[in-house]
């Protein structure tokens, strides 16, 4: 048996025991918080403090008076029924340990006798009926009845897709999918320690958060299924594409304008479907103006004027890039390019084979001199277009003070650009830096 533990409520004005003589204690009620007073300094009108004698009060009998025989009070009653329903019945160490005055054997006996053979179980307990209780808490999910088999119509391959299982009748990835790491962590604290109300409040929150994200996620599920969300998915074009056989080959990354559905997908339940796909486009149509024009400001940025120059210089681009992969590859494998390949020039035109520059394109946009000059140097019209508008933007961007970033067209020597800069240095264009 465990020894008997007894609540001393302590008097304020002599510090005894409050129920040592007597089952009886004197509560002020004025003052703040409320005192407390063995009968004894009542009655002999004790003043402590801020209280005073002619204060109103009240009295309170103590919880530890017998209602049942053993030698059970009522407090430790309490204690006794509340541990069996929080550690069910036959778990008695727990349930004396929530005690704290009893034994396992004493509480063990104490609910066979007084409750479970007693008057109380003789009219409550069934034998016949033990299983069949009826759980009458609110339940997250619906029944399965209820439940509609538009999940069961789909084929390994869309459930594939969706990340459906079945047989749990839930997502692999739900909303808020991490919702179950609020309660996870919580410590359930042991029970001869009493826990701040501070702690309690938030684990307590804790468990709302837990609710209300549960709530929601079955909300969700409901209205897909409700609505048919899933047969609409699987209808529509972009999803179709999704469907591919099981063990192909993966479906390919998603494109900008997928990245723009799955953010935008947060507006579609304010929108109806006409004017979520207008939305859609518009934003799509956003987009392709916006790479539109940061196209053509970089073809104006390398001297080109015309959009059919464009496709040339993209041309010209990918070749390049090519051939510099080309380098790479043979410089970390130690092999030599040929003499055709390494010095291809950057025009399809030979630059040394040509003695009239008259019919090249950028030719009537040169001056007097800029054609002497190109003719001199046998120099594409083009190329020496796009080596000026670098130079004079460098020269401008130093003017200002600005950190310049030279950039050199491939296709000139030093030579070359040397008398360029000479030329562009006397005519006026540029000055001295």
């Amino acid at each position: 048996m465990a020894p008997t533990k007894k609540s001393v409520v302590q008097c304020l004005c002599c510090g005894g025991d409050c129920y040592e003589s007597f089952s009886l204690r004197v509560v002020c009620c004025e003052c703040f918080p409320n005192i407390d007073i063995c009968l004894q300094c009542f009655a002999s009108s004790v003043t402590v403090g801020q209280h005073r004698p002619n204060h109103q009060y009240r009295f309170e009998v103590t919880d530890q008076f017998p209602v049942l025989s053993g030698g059970w009070s009522a407090s430790e009653l309490l204690e006794l029924l509340e541990g069996l329903e929080q550690f069910g019945y036959g778990n008695w160490n727990d349930v004396s340990r929530y005690v704290d005055t009893k034994g396992p054997s004493e509480c063990r006996d104490a609910v066979n006798l007084y409750f479970v053979q007693g008057p109380i179980g003789s009219r409550t307990y069934i034998e016949r009926c033990r299983g069949s209780a009826v759980d009458h808490t609110p339940r997250l999910h619906p029944s399965p009845e209820k439940k509609t088999n538009e999940s069961n119509d789909l084929n390994v391959n869309e459930r594939l897709i969706l990340g459906w299982l079945p047989t749990r009748d839930e997502f692999e990835v739900e909303h808020a999918n991490d919702a179950e790491s609020l309660v996870s962590c919580l410590d359930q604290g042991k029970n001869d320690e009493v826990e701040e109300e501070i702690d309690v409040a938030l684990k307590l929150a804790h468990v709302e958060i837990y609710q209300s994200k549960l709530k929601e996620r079955e909300r969700r599920r409901k209205m897909a299924r409700e609505h048919g969300l899933i047969k609409l998915f699987f209808s529509d074009e972009n999803a179709q594409g999704l469907s591919y056989k099981q063990g192909g080959v993966k479906p390919k990354k998603k494109d900008h304008k997928t990245e723009t559905l799955e953010r935008l997908k947060i507006v579609a339940s304010f929108q109806s479907v006409e004017e979520h796909r207008k939305f859609i486009a518009g934003v799509s149509r956003e987009k392709d103006l916006k790479s539109r024009i940061k196209e053509l400001i970089r073809y104006r940025k390398n001297g080109i004027i015309k959009c059919r120059d464009g496709d040339d210089f993209d041309g010209q681009r990918l070749r390049r890039n090519k051939l510099k992969a080309e380098r790479k590859r043979a410089a970390e494998a130690g092999i030599e390019l040929p003499t055709s390949v390494s010095e291809q020039s950057r025009f399809d035109i030979d630059l040394d084979a040509i003695t009239n520059i008259s019919g090249l394109p950028g030719y009537d946009l040169l001056s007097t001199g800029e054609k002497r000059l190109c003719s001199n140097l046998r120099l594409h019209p083009n190329l020496y277009l796009t080596y000026k508008s670098c130079l004079i933007r460098d020269h401008i961007q130093k003017r200002r003070g600005q950190i310049t970033r030279p950039l050199q067209p491939s296709g000139l020597d030093k030579i070359q650009r040397k008398k360029i800069f000479n030329y562009l240095l006397h005519s006026g264009w540029i000055s001295a830096y």
